[in-house]
């Protein structure tokens, strides 16, 4: 496999930093603090991911996570790395965050995503684990021992070979250790430590479910409180509400609404008095018109039969004059008495004169004239009767008269201020009726203005007043309640606040005591592969392999030290011995130079041999710290036929020997 490219998003102090490696070796210089761990960390990450630690654990040298979570940019953790594999371009995509965490592998030449069933990327390249990779091409400064899962690893892959055995190996002592190494495992009470803490756990997921709901409950019941609260603020700070100030007005209105119903009342009774009075009047007017034309018919009627006229013209002195017709009769009466006196007169004083007057007719004519005087008194007499009897019954008529168009001028007159006074009243009525009908509508629907409406409108409204009362002392005690129930709440998530402490800690404690008895298990399950590998194949296992790797390992310590170290030997343990002058003896006595050497040496075989050869790209953190230049071209010289090897460096030491060597590389400055 071959890294071509990094591009690393967001990751520790690297913000889109784009890195292109090449086949053969690839120098990433940079001296101190310039970040060199980081793209290293961030190789491993890309290929593994990387898990954030809990409990104690966490914010630790050990916490990978947070060591490299981005300083500008904590919300984004990412990048990309391009492979070459198989003869297939892969691009591996990977977000670090735990809330966003994802892993895809897309194949470059095809667009496609390369699916993964559990999402290991030894899945794409079979045999490389985490472990395999920190063991054997990952070498850190003065970290290039291994550790005992490697050769846990080994042991396995030894047994599942099914090889020859070695020299080295004693098989008795062996299966002895083996069978102590089990019992002692199998004592270990593992499930009673996990039973005993997936009881607090669960008691412990429970109180945070706990949590979570009054939590939640919690919330609720702040955002409710703050509503009823708001409402509560709107009765009392009526500005903040017109509708209800407008009602809380209205309703204030009521008594000045009541007295003006009140005076609507007074006024319609009047105009009731008024209505009946105007009836009166009409009715009187109707009676002295019809008095008035009756008094007129018989005035005309007496007019036509001698009697007084009863014209109603006055004259100057306001007195009613005599019939001129009645005058003229009379007049005619008494002119024709008169003329009888004067035609008897001359009658006899022709008789005088003529001589002809005798005793007889002197009587005659002197009883004549005494008659004709009796009469004439008589008729004087009677005219002056009928003359005071006329002017009599012309002084009634004429006051009757007076007074009934008097009396009919003076209804008609009243009858206009009647009339006049009732529109004035209904005009009052009117503006009265409608502003109490506009208010009464603002409470109850009312089709006429009752004492009845008006008593409605006052229950109506004493029950809107009640209603705001009561909505406003509703409010109150709902705010007190709720007060009461969040005060439990946070009574309650205060007594529950180290929870997610112990829970944490539980949880970290069950995941480590359970990755102990996996492992344990496993480690149990190894052992009896092993003593049963053992028992069976007790004779050929490790001949082969331990032939195999051991003469690895020598060829490759003996070119590094350049002869001076010829034949090693390693252990089913992965310990290692090296011949020196007919005894063997370990690395830790050999200086720290050499003892490098030699680790490395047994990662490089072992690589070889878990992964295949030269399958993976070798990366180099600072190793050679501990190496003179000797040694550093040794191990040069050594790597050079790798297919891509990754140095870190902070000196320029490396290149310069790469230089010296005359062996190409590709130099990238961090």
């Amino acid at each position: 496999m071959l890294i071509r490219r990094l591009k690393v998003d967001y990751f520790g102090k690297f913000y889109d930093k784009e890195i292109e490696l090449l086949p053969g070796i690839n120098l990433l210089y940079g001296e101190n603090e310039a970040g060199k761990s980081t793209i290293h960390t961030f190789i491993r990450g890309m290929l593994f991911g990387i898990e954030r630690l809990r409990g104690r654990g966490a914010g630790s040298k050990e916490d990978v996570y947070t060591r490299f979570l981005p300083w500008d940019y904590p919300g984004a953790y990412g990048g990309q790395m391009d492979i070459f594999l198989d003869n297939k371009t892969y691009r591996l995509q990977r977000s670090f965050h735990t809330n966003d965490k994802s892993f895809t592998i897309m194949d470059l030449d095809t667009g496609r995503e390369v699916k993964l069933k559990e999402g290991h990327i030894s899945e794409l390249i079979p045999g490389l684990s985490e472990s395999t990779f920190r063991n054997t091409i990952s070498i850190e400064q003065l970290r290039a021992e291994t550790d005992a899962e490697l050769a846990r690893q080994v042991a396995n892959y030894i047994t599942n070979l099914s090889i020859a055995k070695t020299k080295e190996v004693d098989v008795e002592k062996a299966v002895a250790t083996l069978t102590d190494r089990r019992k002692a495992l199998e004592s270990i009470p593992y499930d009673t430590k996990l039973k005993n803490l997936l009881q607090e756990i669960e008691e412990g997921e429970e109180k945070e479910r706990k949590i979570d709901s009054l939590t939640a409950k919690l919330k609720a019941l702040e955002i409710k409180e703050k509503k009823l609260k708001e409402e509560r603020d709107a009765f009392k700070n009526s500005s903040s509400n017109n509708l209800i100030k407008r009602q809380e007005e209205l309703m204030d209105e009521l008594p000045a609404i009541l007295e003006r119903f009140r005076t609507y009342q007074g006024i319609t009774e009047q105009d009731r008095q008024l209505k009946n009075q105007i009836e009166e009047v009409e009715n009187k007017i109707i009676s002295l018109e019809h008095e008035y034309k009756s008094h007129r018919a018989n005035i005309k009627h007496a007019q036509e039969g001698g009697s007084v006229n009863k014209n109603l013209a006055n004259n100057e002195n306001g007195s009613y004059g005599v019939n001129k017709e009645v005058d003229k009769g009379l007049y005619n009466k008494r002119k024709g008495l008169l003329l009888g006196l004067i035609y008897i007169g001359i009658t006899v004083l022709i008789a005088i004169v003529g001589g002809k007057v005798t005793e007889s007719l002197l009587l005659g004519t002197g009883l004549f004239i005494f008659m004709l005087i009796i009469g004439g008194v008589l008729l004087y007499i009677s005219d002056k009767k009928k003359r005071e009897a006329v002017y009599s019954m012309e002084v009634e008529e004429r006051e009757k008269y007076i007074k009934i168009s008097v009396s009919l001028d003076n209804n008609k007159e009243l009858l206009g201020q009647l009339r006049d006074r009732r529109a004035q009243l209904e005009d009052s009525l009117d503006e009265l009726h409608d502003t109490i009908m506009i208010y009464m509508n603002n409470f109850i629907y009312e089709e006429e203005l009752t004492l009845e409406a008006m008593d409605r409108l006052k229950v109506a409204i004493s029950k809107k007043k009640d209603k705001i009362a009561k909505d406003k002392e509703e409010l109150d005690l709902q705010i007190d309640y709720l007060r009461r129930d969040i005060d439990k709440i946070r009574w309650e998530l205060s007594n529950l606040e180290d929870n997610e402490i112990e829970l944490i800690k539980n949880r970290d404690n069950y995941a480590g005591i359970k990755q102990k008895k996996d492992e344990n298990d496993i480690e149990i399950k190894a052992i009896n592969l092993a003593l049963n590998t053992i028992k069976d194949l007790s004779i050929t296992i490790h001949d082969g392999f331990g032939r195999e790797l051991n003469q690895a390992v020598s060829d490759i310590i003996s070119e590094v030290t350049n002869g001076r170290y010829q034949d090693l030997k390693v252990d089913e343990k992965l310990g290692i011995k090296l011949e020196w002058k007919d005894k063997y003896i370990i690395p830790d006595n050999l200086s720290a130079g050499t003892s490098q050497q030699v680790y490395l040496s047994l990662r490089l075989a072992l690589a070889d041999l878990l992964l295949g050869k030269d399958k993976m790209p070798i990366i180099l953190d600072d190793s050679f710290a501990l190496y003179d230049d000797k040694r550093v071209k040794a191990a040069f010289l050594q790597m050079a036929d790798y297919s891509q090897v990754i140095i870190f460096s902070c000196q320029m030491r490396e290149m310069k020997i790469l230089e010296e060597l005359g062996i190409s590389f590709n130099l990238v400055k961090l």
